[in-house]
């Protein structure tokens, strides 16, 4: 009985630590740079917010300033979050107008300070 316990509460302390590894990295995305887009759910010919906001892991002062693009649509605003990484907000209309259900690959592309290329995508859904 005792190894039977011994063995569960070790399978319950390594889930824990890759729960708190996934929660501590506030990232929802498999993507290098971290791209999360929000809303995951864009429903047409409905305001939600107004924009579609982009959220990514680089450092916002690395970032070109006026070189952000979401499938081709330049950013309304660019900004550092609490942590100091760059986020991108996007008109809702000019991004619902380049999508179709069920769902949307969206790119976000941009340049370093030093003129290197970064992208990185998300797949949202979309009604």
């Amino acid at each position: 009985m005792k190894k039977v316990c011994v063995g569960f509460l070790g399978v319950l302390i390594l889930g824990g630590l890759l729960f708190s590894q996934q929660a501590l990295s506030n990232s929802r995305t498999e993507d290098p740079i971290g791209v999360a887009v929000a809303p995951q759910l864009l429903i047409l010919d409905t305001v939600q917010s107004g924009e579609v906001t982009v959220h990514t892991a680089i450092p916002y002062r690395s970032v070109l300033k006026g070189s952000v693009f979401l499938n081709g649509i330049a950013a309304s605003s660019t900004f550092a979050d609490s942590r100091g990484q760059l986020v991108a907000k996007f008109k809702e209309s000019l991004v619902e107008a380049i999508v179709e259900p069920p769902s949307a690959f969206l790119t976000l592309t941009g340049l370093y300070l030093d003129g290197s290329a970064f992208s990185g995508s998300e797949t949202i859904q979309v009604r």
